[in-house]
């Protein structure tokens, strides 16, 4: 139901409680429509008209919380659910404390709480029985994704999908969960399955299908995924990292760090939107902010060879060739097949030429996907190093 629908709905209802102000079922009913309708002062005057009634106290108090959600008043929802679930403790009502619970979870993913909403929903959502509903489990596989726990979720999906299948929202969900572990046959089918539901897939969706194309290099195909993801969220961290990824493809560097740069401030916790704003700086020879990025990566995870490998980079652009050597050695100590470190050292012997094989560091980029940017970054990096290392008029 649209805004538009749920505010002409609510004139009705309204209507019909002027006959029958005591009549709680059209009471629920127009505060959940005024909450459809973003009309949180119509919502209200129906909450508090039905509290006044003195019946159905516990789902009241429950809406109440529904209300400062739909205000994203997060904090004040987190403390009215606290007292909630203390009386909860000693009722006998185990739906409604699963209901504070989900509530209460979705809170802890809106502030960042990842591992308390985990906590939370865990015996819900492990326990067997899956009956929560499509928003808690977008709930759940959310606070998994973002607490980096992919493959628990994944384990859950696995378990959840034979018992009738995954809802179109919840799929789109698992695809990009799907994308980042690497298992691309189910991101492209759950991608597919959301986006071709009636209601709108969540932008998970349209990123992961975006990435897949990427794959392909099909930038014109991830283009209006991505500027319909980027409509409905247009402060997505993913969503801007795919777009960098789109336009690095095409060779677009300045479209791409404005892209990279919006996605790390979102998302400042993912490796591979760093990595990618780091190549495209160095693609336009801005070593400086390269090697910020490379740093922010390895602040991430200092076990990943890439990202020893792209300071490696960075540092035979500049002349520093010890270090470069050192960096490359690091890299490559971690994994021998290191692309960014093999680049380093043809840099560093004077013939970065020689590096074809640093076509295949887009699969790190983008999580190990099969080639998404192809020979086109080995060359913008062909580009930015036409004679081998050396100091950067940068």
């Amino acid at each position: 139901m649209t805004g538009h629908d749920a505010g002409g709905r609510l004139d009705r209802l309204e209507g019909y409680l002027r006959e029958d102000p005591s009549n709680a079922a059209l009471l629920r009913d127009a505060f959940e429509t005024a909450l459809q309708a973003g009309d949180p002062a119509r919502a209200e005057f129906h909450l508090r008209h039905g509290q006044a009634l003195g019946q159905d106290a516990e789902g009241w108090a429950l809406r109440e919380a529904h209300w400062l959600l739909a205000q994203q008043r997060w904090h004040e929802a987190r403390e009215h659910l606290a007292g909630l679930a203390g009386e909860a403790a000693s009722s006998a009502a185990p739906e409604w404390s699963a209901a504070i619970a989900q509530d209460l979870a979705y809170v802890d993913l809106r502030l960042g709480d990842h591992a308390a909403g985990v906590a939370r929903l865990a015996p819900q959502m492990e326990g067997g029985t899956h009956a929560a509903g499509v928003p808690v489990e977008i709930t759940w596989l959310r606070l998994l994704h973002h607490g980096g726990e992919i493959e628990r979720a994944m384990k859950w999906l696995e378990q959840r999908e034979p018992a009738g299948g995954l809802d179109p929202a919840v799929a789109g969900v698992a695809a990009l969960l799907a994308l980042d572990q690497g298992d691309y046959e189910k991101s492209l089918r759950w991608s597919t399955r959301s986006l071709a539901g009636d209601s709108p897939a969540p932008v998970e969706a349209a990123v992961a299908r975006a990435s897949l194309a990427l794959a392909e290099r099909r930038a014109d195909l991830a283009r209006p995924l991505l500027a319909s993801a980027l409509e409905r969220n247009a402060g997505d961290g993913r969503t801007w990292s795919a777009i960098g990824f789109t336009e690095l493809l095409e060779q677009n560097l300045p479209a791409a760090r404005e892209a990279f740069v919006r996605a790390t401030a979102a998302m400042p916790g993912h490796v591979g939107t760093w990595h990618g704003l780091g190549w495209t700086a160095i693609a336009q020879r801005d070593l400086p902010a390269a090697s910020a990025a490379f740093d922010a990566a390895l602040a991430l995870d200092r076990n990943f060879a890439e990202s020893h490998g792209g300071v490696a980079v960075v540092l035979a652009l500049s002349g520093s060739a010890d270090a470069g050597r050192q960096a490359a050695a690091r890299a490559l100590g971690l994994d021998r097949s290191c692309l960014s470190a093999r680049y380093a050292e043809a840099l560093l012997q004077g013939d970065g030429r020689d590096a074809a094989s640093v076509a295949r560091l887009a699969e790190r980029l983008l999580g190990g996907k099969q080639a998404p940017l192809g020979g086109d970054l080995l060359r913008l990096l062909q580009r930015s190093t036409p004679s081998g290392p050396g100091p950067t008029s940068t």
